[in-house]
């Protein structure tokens, strides 16, 4: 038990000394009676008595309560949020541009966004990969920072040549199993489902992808692929400005040919089904994208109460307020017995 506020228990002082003023008082009231009354009811004082107690007693829990004591922790309210970790593709082959233009990169930045918008109370970690993944932001219900660290991705910060999709299902299945076992859930079937989304155009120079999306769906991870690019025709890839020349090369190989991309929708496909998730494209299915992500069971978590103490003031108010009515009942009580004439009183002669 503690005292939010101790400074107000100095008016506890006040009692001992109001104590003696109410028992000179009930003496001086006593002898004053038996100068004009032979008999003095007993009952008469001993109701006077009870309601200086009452009063006494209300102004000592009415002084507690304002010190508001404490005491018991606060209940933990259970909170559910959903384990995403979001992978960005940033290989070179994400600044092939649109029908309008609009680079790969640039699109899935802004599909993100607004993907953030519906994971608000969820938490969410971002992935950079390439030829190799690493986690830039692990979990967290901080958007406002992950939203930071993708508008830092650019153009000019895009120079990573080819792509391990496989890699990348496995580091972020990695950092998801392992953030699980650091947080602890109300009890061990509320863990909840992780997801993986990747936000790439699926070309992928490595061959491990479908069988980490096996592993990653039995460690309880669904992946999601969101296909950036088009389908209908393999376009080239325009390289950030020469600043020298003020012309923006295009990707060659290293025979000097045109190096030309597509969306691959039927791998991320593959990947998605091996993941135990869905495929969408980034022009229409983030939609039903979130409703899929909605359906999914969240994880428990209590939300801990940093050693907060519940207040307990209510009980003292309460308490004071049912010896004030008492005082109250028994002051109504001895007034209409005194006009009744039941307190015997024999006048001296």
């Amino acid at each position: 038990m503690r005292f939010a506020h101790p400074e107000f228990l100095h008016f506890l002082w006040a009692v001992p000394p109001v104590t003696l003023l109410f028992l000179f008082g009930l003496q001086q009231k006593h002898k004053a009676l038996l100068r004009f009354y032979r008999n003095v009811d007993p009952a008469h004082l001993k109701r006077h008595k009870i309601q200086a107690g009452l009063l006494l007693l209300s102004y000592i829990l009415l002084t507690l309560a304002l010190a508001r004591p404490q005491w018991g922790a606060k209940p933990e309210p259970v909170a559910e949020q959903l384990d995403v970790m979001l992978a960005l593709d940033i290989s070179t082959s994400m600044l092939a541009e649109n029908e309008a233009s609009v680079r790969r990169l640039t699109h899935a930045k802004e599909v993100m966004f607004s993907l953030l918008e519906a994971l608000k109370g969820d938490r969410a970690g971002l992935l950079y990969f390439a030829e190799a993944s690493f986690v830039v932001c692990p979990l967290t219900s901080d958007t406002a920072t992950l939203r930071e660290f993708l508008e830092a991705v650019t153009a000019e910060t895009l120079t990573h040549s080819g792509t391990r999709i496989g890699t990348a299902i496995e580091t972020a299945t990695d950092r998801l199993r392992s953030h699980q076992h650091r947080t602890p859930a109300t009890d061990a079937d509320s863990g909840g489902q992780k997801v993986l989304i990747l936000f790439t155009d699926g070309e992928d120079h490595g061959e491990t992808a479908i069988e980490a999306a096996r592993t990653a769906t039995q460690q309880g991870v669904h992946i999601y692929c969101v296909g950036i690019g088009n389908t209908v025709e393999s376009v080239p890839i325009p390289l950030p400005r020469d600043t020298a020349t003020e012309t923006a090369p295009y990707k060659r190989d290293a025979s000097g040919q045109l190096v030309l991309t597509a969306l691959d929708e039927t791998h991320l496909q593959e990947i998605a089904t091996a993941g135990n998730g869905n495929y969408y494209h980034a022009n229409t299915g983030i939609a039903q994208l979130t409703a899929d992500l909605a359906r999914l069971e969240k994880q428990k978590f209590r939300i801990r109460s940093d050693g907060d103490y519940q207040e307990r003031f209510q009980l003292f108010v309460g308490g004071a307020l049912i010896l004030l009515i008492c005082e109250r009942w028994l002051s109504a009580v001895s007034r209409r017995r005194s006009q009744a004439g039941l307190v015997k009183r024999k006048p001296l002669n």
